[in-house]
């Protein structure tokens, strides 16, 4: 690894700033102390040039741009590759745990949430009949179900999924469900839903209110009527009716 990108010298983020998987991405670079300059993609029918040299696999937002000319694309690979190029004495918190166990479940739990649980909740705002938006939301349902059980199992009694009997700052998992919070409270304003709750998810409902109130997450997160009036925008753009 280059000495200047482990030093934060130049070093860019391509995203947008409403883009769940940039904030995953900041996150993780906030985790670990790493300064940045935040390039925002515009959100155009046709992808820039810029990003399509960058990501030309994907063509898609995150891309971690580093001194050189080389990039690191996709957001759980970015949040893992900071952890390893910003490690080190002086460095920030961890983003993944010690023990290859748990990593192998960070990355396990990660991909679930990026297969699963978020074009589940995504499609509740953004499915074109109720039948489509009722069946995202039992499907979102089921997966928060699931995702409780793994915050249980993987926390040892922490605030965080990063576990360790009180541990105090987030890792992998944390920030890869914790980035999806603002689209899913402005899916609950949106939709006169209860996604997380004292019933069914009473330790993911208190890890959310953990986690936002962290310095990592308050420096990305937006306000959840701008992501409401982003989600908008976007059923307007793709001709979805509301539900309200």
């Amino acid at each position: 690894m280059a000495a200047a990108a482990e030093e934060g010298e130049g070093v860019r983020l391509l995203g947008g700033r409403m883009s769940p998987f940039t904030m995953r991405a900041r996150m993780a670079l906030a985790l670990r102390g790493v300064e940045y300059e935040l390039v925002e993609e515009a959100l155009h029918p046709r992808k820039s040039g810029r990003l399509l040299a960058a990501n030309p696999a994907y063509g898609r937002i995150p891309v971690l741009l580093l001194p050189g000319g080389r990039a690191v694309c996709e957001s759980a690979v970015i949040a893992q590759y900071v952890d390893d190029a910003w490690g080190g004495a002086g460095a920030g918190a961890a983003i993944l745990p010690v023990d290859p166990y748990e990593r192998a479940m960070h990355r396990f739990w990660t991909a679930y949430i990026d297969d699963k649980f978020w074009p589940a909740l995504d499609a509740i705002s953004l499915a074109p009949t109720p039948e489509a938006r009722a069946t995202a939301t039992a499907s979102t349902r089921a997966a928060l179900k699931l995702l409780e059980e793994a915050f249980a199992a993987r926390s040892n009694g922490g605030a965080f999924f990063s576990g360790g009997g009180g541990a105090a700052s987030p890792g992998l998992l944390d920030v890869a469900l914790g980035c999806f919070l603002p689209a899913l409270w402005a899916c609950e304003s949106l939709n006169g839903l209860r996604l997380l709750d004292d019933d069914a998810t009473p330790l993911l409902r208190a890890w959310s209110a953990r986690l936002a109130a962290t310095p990592a997450a308050m420096a990305v997160m937006p306000e959840t009527e701008e992501v409401v009036a982003f989600t908008r925008f976007l059923q307007t753009k793709f001709g979805v009716a509301g539900s309200k």
